[in-house]
């Protein structure tokens, strides 16, 4: 039974449907068939997409045969056709599906280029114009995206069960203790293990996620009585253990380091009576140390983290993060004591210029978090109570457009709507706070820097220490679609001053308090006394894109080894440039010999930080000619390569960053991957920039942002998409050091590579109307480039723009790239010497840019396909040859490079310029050709010289290339050759003897021997056997066998015989009569005493023309018996 949708009208199918309706209850315990829906489209690029979403994935193909489309399915499928007829109505004509619902065939209206992509669950047909050219479509951005993240999911999954299969096989072990007012279980077990802790009646159930081996008898004997009534069970691949636990009596529990700890409180009865016993020596009443156990996952140590930063360019994507459980923790990691909710008073707001303040008064000091996202300012103070807000919402005369308020745990957020975005500051004032929205900016706040913290199973986290810790919440954040972690503090102001980005989580930028954004499930911030930790299960990934590195940096930890670090740019821009530069050049000047090295490095690195390379240069290259063992300092070294790098000597920094000394070091690699950037080797780079990471929280924020730049031009460069969204994203938190417009086009190419044709083009178009002539330069040329691909501009119009931009912008890499555009855009257009000049002009112009050296490679293949193809065959054949000899360094090498010369050739015999084939056939035959080629080619040049009337030429080049084992056609070709060539050269009797051994091709041969030594009767006679029966054939006579007419009734005439002559006439005279050559037949066929002046000049003219289109005729038979027998074996028949 088969389904039909016509595209002109809907067809009922209640039948069919009463039918399959009867089947699928008939059918209802057997196996459920996959179903899908489809949806159609055309895109906006002019292309119809298919969309098949399943609800379980077949086994799917498509397939194309002519206008006939094909998606088969490798089980029954049972697909939703909607509306889809009416959707490509104009492209699809017919939609049928198969009787057993495994395929559906698509009768199109028009040929189209089919592009079939799979992704998840579903399955995506793309059905192009016949004129598409250009990469084909991409999956949609969303659905890359869900595939890097379900990807991502999938292999720390498998990670986290191969961890927890390894944890498994660690024993479970436990220890107990007795206190005057609670009984404490201390379990060993693996940190990587989850552990629950529930209540049920009477016991406590504490269930470990992992079947770990558990000794119940060897735990009860060590054990206090009262805790010795343990009970285990096992079930769904994990451990339960059973505590006894009155129901009237607090449980509570919580990890410390690897060991869970479980605490059950005694009732009055048990604790007085255990007061009473304090003076008993009972061993059970000692706190229990932890039990030294083996660890057999070692050997998985950070493979979580490794498998997270394989995906690092998901940082942006946000997820929702679920609350972790409060815990309650005597004894232990206990949180901040709570401060007093503090009654509010009315806030009141100022106006400071253009700015607004708002003062929070509270009675007491309250802990507080205040940030800015996008245009919402926000504010969490820890107390419960209501804040009136109504006149700061009405004193702000519309700068604040509204104000939203809500309770959290113990706290409440203010969530502050701004007419537009404002600089955030908060700051102390007693017990009060300070909120400034403007550039009003309130001074003072104390940075808080997070440092790498490492647990002994090697997992990653972020600590900070603080005092004075508020509440730790998550909180969603309604236009962004996340959820943050914010922790408040109590005062003085202490800020994140600069954003961090790593794996799993973000810091942002705040005023006060820190705010976390989480971009993995498990990521938690937790209150540990006196700081602050940022953790997850399987330990964060400190990589790219911030580091531990900055947080070490701000700590004073191991980023102090970095040269050009953070505090050092703070204090180069502390004071006025002048006044600190003379401070360091006097203190280099009067510095004694052993200060001398140290005083001129603070200078070098006060103007590198100032990105003045080339005075930092002179100052480092002053110190290494004064004193030889300055160069052995690693500082030094790094230095120079900076300087080198950033004044453009690539090769210089590269050479000094290739010691062994900084083999180990982050920051050169850095400068390294800076260098091998720019010698635009991209793959280097790359690794260079991984292996430096960690190195680039701990710099200046401009250096930050110089390398962030250059990570994402390199993955955008590598087509890492996903890599160079998640690096862009980076670096939006930082300064734009080479202008806004420098950065909107880095956002106009992030876009493009995300497919956002229109949202680049945006971007493109921005900074085209800006003041940044360097980056208008460099938007207008991806602009015109990205038209050119989505089709939004013309060949032609392309070409002008590209014009007019490489005529007005010389010199850097934006012209090598518009030339080498604008070269491919002529040979597009067949405007061949416009492209080959312009390949020309970018090679003189920038001969090391590898961006040239692909255009030159690019474009010898044009040059070679151009001479080789059919376009040559388009163009004035004067032209063809003249582009040739003007740009002949193009030529390639090899088999195609002989090719190319010997169609060249041909090319210069259709012109008559026989002298210069030649030459060129001679050269291929001295100098580059052996074998059976240089035969071949060599009968090509006699024909050539036989038609340049050279026929000696033609006997010497036939002779010196003579060998055994040659094709037959070949040899056979050579022969005739070398007869005609003879003939010319008045050996008639040799060329004769040859002709008779060649067979039926021989005839013709033997005639033009006989024409040529003028022996007119035995010529006529093999003129008319050559003509054979030709005088018989139905259709007419072609122009090779009317010469051949011709030339026999001239050649019986001069022999005075009238009965041949009049034979002739007899034979040819009505196919003659009706041909262009009638009145010369007559002429030449009148009787022997009629011959006068007209006879003479028919047979002049017959017996040059025939000659010379003989030649010609035989020397094209020639090139196609050749390529006939190109593919055919040799055969031995002598030597030719």
């Amino acid at each position: 039974m088969r389904d039909l949708v016509d595209v002109s009208g809907v067809r009922l199918r209640a039948i069919f449907a009463a039918l399959a309706l009867g089947w699928t209850c008939a059918a209802a315990d057997s196996a459920r068939a996959a179903t899908a829906t489809v949806t159609a489209g055309v895109q906006p690029e002019g292309y119809a997409r298919l969309v098949f979403a399943f609800d379980q994935m077949p086994k799917i193909s498509a397939s194309l045969s002519g206008t006939v489309l094909v998606v088969s399915f490798g089980e029954p499928t049972e697909v939703d056709l909607g509306t889809l007829g009416r959707d490509l109505r104009g492209l699809v004509r017919i939609v049928r599906k198969e009787a057993d619902d495994t395929a559906i065939r698509f009768a199109l209206e028009r040929g189209v280029i089919l592009n079939a992509q799979e992704a998840g669950d579903s399955f995506y047909v793309d059905l192009l114009p016949t004129t598409w050219k250009g990469m084909k479509p991409s999956l949609p951005p969303e659905v890359v995206a869900e595939m890097s993240r379900q990807a991502r999911r999938s292999r720390i999954a498998e990670l986290e069960a191969r961890v927890r299969k390894a944890a498994a096989a660690t024993p479970l072990t436990v220890s107990g203790a007795t206190h005057p007012t609670f009984r404490r279980l201390v379990f060993g077990v693996d940190p990587r293990v989850q552990v629950d802790l529930t209540r049920k009646g009477d016991t406590a159930l504490v269930t470990f996620g992992a079947d770990m081996p558990f000794d119940i008898a060897a735990a009860k004997a060590g054990l206090p009585t009262p805790l010795a009534g343990l009970a285990v069970r096992r079930a769904n691949g994990g451990v339960t253990v059973v505590v006894p636990a009155p129901k009237d009596v607090a449980v509570r529990g919580f990890r410390e380091d690897d060991t869970y700890v479980l605490d059950v409180d005694r009732n009055d009865a048990a604790a007085s009576a255990d007061a009473g016993e304090g003076s008993d020596a009972d061993p059970h009443h000692a706190e229990p140390r932890p039990a030294a156990r083996a660890d057999p996952v070692e050997a998985l140590k950070g493979a979580l983290a490794a498998a997270a930063s394989a995906v690092a360019a998901e940082v942006h994507a946000p997820k929702v993060v679920p609350a972790p459980a409060p815990q309650s923790v005597p004894g232990a990691e206990a949180p901040a004591a709570p401060v007093a909710p503090a009654a509010a008073g009315r806030p009141e707001l100022s106006r400071s210029g253009q700015s607004l303040r708002i003062r929070f008064p509270f009675d007491k000091p309250t802990p507080a978090a205040v940030f800015s996202r996008g245009r919402t300012a926000w504010a969490v103070f820890d107390t419960p109570d209501p804040i009136p807000l109504d006149d700061v919402l009405k004193a702000s005369n519309g700068a604040i457009l509204a104000i939203e308020q809500s309770v959290v745990e113990r706290g409440r957020v203010i969530r502050l709507k701004l007419a537009e975005p404002r600089a955030v500051t908060a700051a102390a004032e007693g017990a009060a706070w300070i909120v400034s929205l403007g550039d009003d900016i309130l001074g003072g706040a104390d940075p808080i820097d997070f440092a790498s913290s490492f647990g002994r199973d090697g997992r990653g986290g972020l600590v900070a220490r603080l005092d004075g810790l508020g509440g730790v919440r998550e909180i969603d954040d309604p236009d962004f679609g996340d959820r943050l972690m914010v922790a408040s503090l109590s005062g003085p102001a202490r800020a994140s001053l600069r954003p961090q980005a790593f794996v799993e989580v973000g810091l942002l930028l705040t005023a006060q308090g820190v705010v976390a954004l989480p971009m993995a499930d498990d990521v938690r911030m937790t209150a540990k006394m006196d700081a602050l930790a940022i953790e997850r299960d399987a330990g964060l990934s400190l990589s790219i894109g911030g580091g531990a590195r900055a947080a070490e940096a701000g700590a004073g930890g191991p980023a102090s080894d970095v040269v050009l670090d953070a505090a050092g740019g703070r204090e180069a821009v502390s004071e006025r440039f002048h006044a600190r530069e003379r401070k360091l050049l006097d203190a280099a000047a009067r510095a004694t010999p052993d200060e001398r090295i140290e005083a001129r490095i603070a200078l070098a690195r006060f103007y590198t930080f100032r990105r003045m390379a080339a005075d930092a240069r002179a100052v480092i290259e002053a110190t290494v000619g004064e004193d030889g063992l300055a160069e052995r300092d690693p500082r030094v070294a790094i230095l120079r390569a900076a300087a080198a790098a950033q004044l453009g000597r690539y090769t210089t920094a590269i050479q000094l960053l290739s010691t062994p000394q900084l083999a180990a070091s982050p920051e050169a690699s850095l400068w390294r991957a800076f260098a091998e950037a720019g010698e635009g080797r991209v793959g280097p780079a790359r690794d260079y920039l991984r292996k430096g990471a960690s190195a680039i929280g701990a710099l200046p924020p401009d250096y930050q942002a110089l390398f962030g730049e250059m990570e994402v031009s390199l993955a955008l460069d590598a087509k890492d998409h996903v890599a160079a969204v998640s690096a862009f994203d980076r670096l939006e938190l930082l300064p734009a050091i080479h202008g806004q417009g420098a950065r909107e086009v880095m956002r106009g190419r992030v876009f493009e590579a995300l497919g956002q044709t229109d949202k680049a083009l945006q971007s493109y178009d921005v900074v085209l109307k800006g003041a940044d002539p360097i980056s208008a330069a460099e938007a207008e040329l991806r602009a015109i480039e990205l038209r050119l691909t989505v089709g939004k501009v013309s060949i032609p119009d392309a070409i002008a723009a590209l014009e007019r931009l490489v005529t007005g912008w010389r010199g850097d890499w934006i012209e090598a790239e518009g030339l080498a555009r604008l070269s491919g855009l002529y040979a597009d257009a067949e405007r061949w010497r416009d492209a080959f000049t312009t390949l020309k002009t970018a090679i003189e112009a920038f001969p090391d840019v590898e961006a040239t050296r692909t255009l030159q490679d690019r474009m010898q293949a044009r040059f070679t396909d151009l001479f080789l193809g059919p376009a040559v065959d388009r163009m004035q054949k004067v032209d063809a040859l003249a582009l040739f000899y003007d740009f002949q360094e193009l030529s390639p090498g090899g088999k195609r490079g002989d090719e190319l010369v010997r169609r060249l050739a041909d090319k210069l015999v259709e012109v008559d310029l026989l002298d210069q084939a030649s030459a060129l056939l001679e050269y291929q035959i001295e100098n580059r050709l052996t074998g059976a080629g240089r035969a071949q080619v060599a009968a090509r040049a006699a024909m050539i010289y036989l038609m340049n009337d050279k026929p000696a030429e033609a006997a010497r080049v036939l002779q010196k290339t003579r060998q055994a084992d040659l094709p037959a056609s070949l040899v056979r070709t050579r022969l005739m050759l070398d007869a005609r060539a003879l003939a010319q050269t008045g050996r008639t009797e040799l060329a004769l003897e040859m002709a008779d051994g060649l067979g039926p091709e021989a005839a013709r041969l033997k005639a033009d021997v006989l024409w040529a030594a003028r022996r007119w009767s035995e010529a006529g006679d093999a003129l008319e056997v050559a003509l054979g029966p030709a005088w018989r054939k139905p259709e007419p006579l072609d122009a090779s066998e009317r010469a051949d007419v011709m030339r026999a009734a001239i050649s019986l005439s001069l022999a005075d015989d009238d009965l041949g002559l009049d034979r002739i006439r007899q034979k040819f005279a009505s196919k003659m009569a009706d041909s262009p050559d009638a009145h010369a037949f007559e002429v030449v066929t009148a009787p022997i005493e009629a011959r006068g002046e007209a006879f003479r000049e028919v047979a002049r003219s017959i017996a040059t023309t025939a000659a010379f289109e003989g030649f010609l005729k035989d020397y094209r038979k020639q090139a196609e018996d050749e390529a006939a027998s190109a593919a055919a074996p040799p055969r031995a028949e002598g030597a030719g």
